[in-house]
């Protein structure tokens, strides 16, 4: 068997290269005393020369570490210096790069890492801070179970020094029943235990012993006075609000299922206030100040609420009073008033006065059959009710409005998923020339095959998309398709192929790139901007910006027809100027119905005289919708309207049937 080069290290490694290389790779992060250049070029030799020795030394590289730590190295600097040694300590050739070479090595690393960290947990860095201003009792502890260390804290527990406790022993000091074998062998303890004092007195402590490594031990000792306390203060603190001093909503909640439960009130009264417009005082004056007012809000809630039951801050700007066992609805309408009357009085900020309004909602309902999240619940929709109504108002709860509701939003939440199975799907409502009753385009809307409710028209889901944040995606659904099979259609049928009609919902016009993304549209389609009409319904278009104005307008430059969809009765000489062109005017159902031959002769003609002047004044199609019969038809074709959609011209189609519609192609 070959012998072992004895001293491979010495032979291979300069070691005034190695230190200074070393030294190179700490950059920034080497330690900055003066002598540390000095200090590391003597470890730097220890590691090397420590390579060579029979058996390998692990104690060296160990202390290495530990002087590290003790030279305030940082844990990045010390990643440093391994990466440094695993390279240089076993170069590409040379008789380190063999199998025992390399193991040597690996030890190296490994005992300079172990006496890194166990330096550092020792350390003044690490856990003198904590000794030394923790109002807890700390106290460190050897193996032997002599305190070696110890804080005021500590002391103070003990009525003695801290430099007194170093040297006792542990078990004496600590009365700690069935804890004192444990103790005495360094396991984790944590026990009731009594502190026994200078004079013999003793002090109920809870006790905490960890071990830190095989020779020290962490001790914390705390007066069972003190936790309590400690408790008492953060059960406070969790339960109460920081801001205005209530309860907060996990405490509401507490009260609430106390009420639910077994042998408590059979009926129970919330009153739920939701602060009007704070986001305006946030936003203008600052949270500071919004923290003020709330503050002010919940003082006089509290002066209000506090005969009748307890009030909580359960929501950023909301506060709910609890009233177990109300009397009748009418003394929480009474309180509501009260509070209205107190809240009339503005509440100053640094001398502005900002008025303060409420929308309440109100919701008294048994214990029974329902639960304590139920009944909240119903108390903050009422609220939300009453901002939807105007705010500054009381709202009782109305559970048939509440079903209602329910299942629209339910329905509107289920849209995305029955969009993507393909339950939505694209269908075409016919608009016919007048008088020809020629097919002049098709309005494309949405249709869902629901597996529950049959068929649904999307006038049961797509208004509520606009609340859930589908109405942008279900909106260019209906254009793509539509400009889609309109293309086909110009392709088979030319000239006769109807235009496409599509509605752009607020949503939509108010996109920033709204005129980009419909060119897109029209450019994959293959579809020309002048085969596309946009309905756009009054109200829309005048809650547009300039900005948004100016994408309608690009669209229109770009061969694009604007059509203005007017909704419900009015006069058409009364509509405001939106700020871009229009090609067309599609009228009301309602107005439609004037024309029918079971309206009054007064209602008949006034709507006669309406159409008639819009028809010789307003420079654009006029398309009436929702029509009914054939009277209804006769008088728009006799008054020139253009066009005409409705029930008596035939409801919603598939692509397929308005191309049988069409006929045969070109």
């Amino acid at each position: 068997m070959r012998d072992r080069d004895p001293s491979p290290s010495v032979a291979n490694v300069d070691q005034e290269t190695f230190a200074d290389g070393w030294w190179a790779a700490l950059g920034a992060e080497a330690p900055a005393s003066q002598e540390a250049p000095e200090r590391l070029a003597v470890l730097a030799e220890r590691l090397a020369a420590s390579l060579g020795q029979e058996p390998f030394p692990e104690e060296v590289p160990r202390e290495v570490g530990r002087d590290l730590a003790g030279q305030g190295l940082s844990p990045s600097a010390l990643r440093s210096s391994i990466e440094f040694l695993a390279t240089s300590l076993v170069p590409p050739s040379g008789s380190m790069s063999g199998p025992d070479g390399r193991a040597r090595a690996a030890c190296l690393l490994g005992a300079l890492a172990e006496g890194y960290a166990e330096r550092r947990a020792d350390s003044p860095e690490s856990i003198g801070n904590l000794f030394e201003n923790s109002t807890l009792g700390f106290a460190l502890v050897d193996d032997r179970g002599a305190l070696r260390k110890a804080n005021a804290a500590l002391g103070e527990l003990a009525g003695r020094s801290p430099e007194e406790l170093v040297g006792a022993d542990v078990t004496a000091l600590f009365a700690a029943d069935g804890a004192h074998v444990d103790l005495a062998l360094g396991k984790e303890v944590r026990t009731d235990a009594w502190l026994v004092g200078a004079g013999g007195e003793s002090t109920a402590v809870v006790l905490e012993v960890t071990p830190l490594n095989s020779a020290r031990r962490a001790l914390v000792a705390v007066s069972v006075d003190e936790t309590r306390s400690l408790r008492g203060a953060l059960i406070r603190q969790s339960l109460n609000d920081a801001v205005t001093g209530l309860p907060n909503r996990p405490q509401f909640l507490g009260w609430l299922e106390r009420a639910f439960a077994e042998g408590g009130a059979a009926t129970v009264g919330l009153v739920h206030f939701d602060v009007d417009g704070f986001h305006v005082v946030n936003n203008a004056l600052g949270h500071e100040a919004g923290d003020r007012v709330l503050s002010s809000v919940a003082r006089r809630l509290r002066s209000a609420c506090e005969p009748l039951g307890p009030v909580a801050r359960t929501g950023a700007d909301e506060f709910t009073l609890l009233v177990e066992s109300p009397r009748n609805t009418l003394r929480l309408v009474e309180l509501v008033e009260e509070v209205d009357e107190l809240l009339a009085e503005p509440v100053y900020v640094d001398g502005a006065g900002v008025g303060v309004t409420v929308s309440v909602g109100i919701s008294l309902r048994s214990t029974r059959g329902t639960t304590p999240g139920e009944v909240l619940r119903s108390a903050e929709v009422s609220a939300r009710w009453s901002k939807e109504d105007g705010r500054a108002r009381w709202t009782l709860y109305d559970p048939q409005r509440d079903a209602r509701e329910r299942e629209r939003f339910t329905l509107a939440a289920s849209v995305a998923g029955a969009l993507e199975e393909g339950d939505i799907e694209v269908c075409y409502l016919p608009v016919f020339a007048l008088p020809d009753r020629s097919l002049t385009a098709v309005e494309g809307m949405l249709r869902w095959n629901h597996p529950e409710l049959g068929v649904l028209s999307q006038q049961r889901f797509l208004e509520l998309s606009e609340v859930t944040g589908s109405a942008i995606r279900l909106g260019y659904r209906i254009l793509e398709e539509t400009c889609t099979v309109a293309a086909g259609w110009l392709a088979e049928f030319g000239e006769r192929a109807p235009r496409a009609a599509v509605p752009l919902s607020l949503r939509q016009s108010r996109e920033p790139e709204l005129a980009a993304t419909v060119r897109h549209i029209l450019d994959v389609a293959a579809l020309p901007p002048q085969r596309l009409q946009l309905l756009v319904e009054d109200d829309v278009l005048m809650a547009l910006d300039p900005d948004q104005l100016e994408e309608l307008d690009i669209l229109v430059s770009s061969g694009v027809a604007i059509v203005r969809e007017q909704r419900g009765g009015g006069r058409f000489d009364a509509l405001a100027d939106p700020g871009v062109p229009l090609r067309g005017l599609r009228v009301d159902g309602s107005v439609v119905r004037g024309l029918d031959e079971d309206a009054g002769s007064v209602v008949r003609s006034a709507v006669e005289g309406m159409l008639a002047w819009a028809v010789q004044t307003l420079e654009m199609d006029l398309i009436a919708r929702g029509v009914r019969s054939a009277s209804e038809a006769e008088a728009l074709t006799a008054l020139g309207v253009d066009a005409a959609q409705g029930p008596y011209f035939g409801g919603e189609l598939t692509a397929d049937e308005v191309r049988a519609l069409l006929g045969q192609p070109n």
